[in-house]
């Protein structure tokens, strides 16, 4: 078998133990958490000014 007819078989081979392999399947559970994570994180830095002038109006309301 020459290198190019091994080429092919190696890819399947390791494409196999891939699809085989449980721990792939862990770390793409880790990524999709990690992402909303991240996703919690900004959306509070984005409202969290919002929020806080909301509070300060409310504030002025009742304080006078």
């Amino acid at each position: 078998m020459t290198l190019r007819m091994r080429t092919p078989v190696r890819l399947a081979a390791a494409a196999r133990r891939f699809a085989a392999d449980q721990s792939a399947a862990t770390a793409v559970e880790y990524a999709v958490m990690t992402f909303i994570a991240i996703a919690i994180v900004a959306a509070i830095t984005l409202l969290g000014g919002s929020v806080t002038a909301m509070y300060e109006q409310l504030k002025g309301l009742f304080i006078k």
